[in-house]
């Protein structure tokens, strides 16, 4: 029961309706059913069972935590019982997203979302540790906040002092809030159906068959993977922020116009923004300023100078962040590498920050001003981004060179006319509707860019205006993007992290 499922859409009515009918005080114990029979229906009883463990062993962890603060106990021994549940729920992570190399037997096993909810019952635990949060005293309140369903699949990767009072409040039924909470719902399906699902059939096409197409069709399909995994993830979130705001819950921003980047790593401050504020806080931080980085730091500032050692210490911190970042993302040396690259870039450029500074004045531009300078920029990074996702998207770290040997050395321009784009899977009314969609998008994350609320402007429109929007969005999904026998139906893509 995914959420481009119709069992989807009659399970949410449901779960609204009981949700609204029951008294205020209880309407938190309704969430907590709806999204244990919600993961039921997409993991069964062994997906429940492992989120189960996960939510006991953090409760119990974070009350022994909290009680070892309370008696001043050393800090060594306030770290046991954090360390205890972290390596057990890590390690479970670990041992979910590589079984299929440590159990070759027993494939691969999906738990959807495992991820997602580690990683916030990481961050709960570690808030308790540092003070920042005091642990729940009802193990179902903490059930809750770590099962939500409209986040639990992929996101956003929430913080208990962001939604824990939302979610217990048992807010009353909002007009308002509804209308919201279901044009953010129209827009994400919109983007899933419209543009992820057709981008999806010519990606495929293009990576399961590199062989045979010219480095121009090779591009094109990374720039139509980029704008695909943008549409698939940040549709599939404005599915879970508009359910989530109908119910009365704000959940934190994914996604700030990424497109409009003008470096890798502030590519990486509008990209699944919660996931990159996870890591800041509990593994860039801590590193960076551990005592161990702190002497490797000392060290280099006497042998190679002040400035490559006041550097050093971010840079591996950086690195070390990457290399996580792409574990998440999967196995595989293609994977790693893309991790690896990333570091390697955002650091480099750390390093050499003096000399573009100096680039920039005599050039005269700046990719952090308005006009060319930013057009620019954004460009450059988007060509940076193709690049690595050569390495996230292919099957192997072979295919990922292949494909780089194809586009660099058989180009094939003609291939944009003489009829090979229609050898992708997509039939000429499909690209239309693709590529309005793209239009669409980028429209509205420009207008959303310069300061602008398209919510606000939509509402400040006239009535038929805003029913003639609705109508023609809604028209296109079901008819352009649900019946498209040409647009590949599947799941979201983060759903398996």
């Amino acid at each position: 029961m995914s959420f481009v499922s119709l069992s989807f859409l009659a399970f949410l009515l449901i779960a609204l309706f009981c949700y609204f009918i029951v008294p205020c005080k209880a309407r938190w114990c309704v969430l907590l059913l709806s999204s244990y029979i919600f993961y039921w229906f997409l993991g069964g009883w062994f997906a429940v069972s492992i989120i189960s463990f996960t939510i006991i062993t953090v409760f119990a962890s974070g009350y022994w935590a909290r009680s070892l603060r309370i008696r001043n106990a050393s800090r060594a021994m306030r770290r046991v019982p954090v360390a205890i549940c972290l390596t057990m729920n890590i390690g479970l992570l670990v041992f979910f997203k590589f079984s299929n190399y440590i159990t070759p037997s027993l494939g691969t096993l999906l738990i959807p979302g495992v991820s997602f909810y580690t990683f916030q019952a990481a961050g709960y635990l570690i808030d308790i540790y540092t003070g920042k949060v005091e642990p729940e005293k009802n193990p179902l309140r903490l059930a809750l906040f770590l099962s939500f369903f409209p986040q639990l699949i992929q996101g956003p990767i929430s913080r208990h002092g962001e939604i824990a009072s939302d979610l217990f409040a048992g807010h009353g039924w909002d007009w308002n809030r509804a209308r919201n909470g279901v044009q953010r719902i129209i827009w994400g399906y919109f983007m899933k159906f419209l543009i992820a699902n057709h981008a999806a059939t010519l990606v495929g096409k293009v990576f399961s068959e590199y062989t045979q197409f010219g480095g121009t069709i090779i591009l094109l399909s990374l720039f139509v993977y980029s704008i695909q995994i943008y549409a698939d993830f940040a549709g599939g979130i404005n599915i879970a922020l508009g359910v989530a705001e109908i119910i009365g819950v704000k959940l934190p921003e994914n996604f700030s116009q990424p497109f409009f980047a003008n470096s890798l790593s502030d590519f990486w401050r509008r990209w699944h923004i919660t996931l990159g504020k996870w890591f800041r806080d509990y593994l860039f931080y801590p590193l960076a300023l551990s005592s161990a980085l702190a002497k490797v730091g000392k060290l280099s500032r006497k042998v190679f100078g002040m400035r490559f050692g006041k550097m050093l210490q971010p840079c591996l911190a950086t690195f070390c962040v990457f290399f996580a970042v792409g574990i998440w993302h999967g196995s595989g040396a293609h994977i790693l590498l893309f991790g690896f690259l990333n570091g390697l870039i955002i650091s480099s450029s750390m390093f050499m920050e003096p000399f573009f500074g100096k680039l920039r004045a005599k050039t005269h531009i700046d990719g952090s001003k308005k006009g060319f300078g930013r057009v620019f920029a954004a460009l450059r990074t988007l060509a940076i981004l193709m690049l690595l996702r050569y390495f996230v998207r292919s099957a192997s770290l072979v295919d990922a060179l292949l494909m780089l040997r194809q586009t660099v050395f058989h180009l094939r321009l003609r291939e944009l006319w003489n009829g090979t784009l229609l050898r992708l899977g997509l039939g000429v009314w499909d690209y239309i509707a693709f590529l309005t969609g793209i239009a669409v998008i980028f429209t509205r994350d420009f207008i959303t860019e310069t300061g602008r609320k398209c919510g606000q402007i939509i509402d400040n429109a006239k009535p038929i205006i805003q029913f003639a929007l609705l109508l023609a969005a809604l028209l296109s999904i079901i008819f352009i993007g649900v019946y498209s026998g040409d647009a590949v139906s599947a799941d979201f893509i983060y759903a398996q992290y």
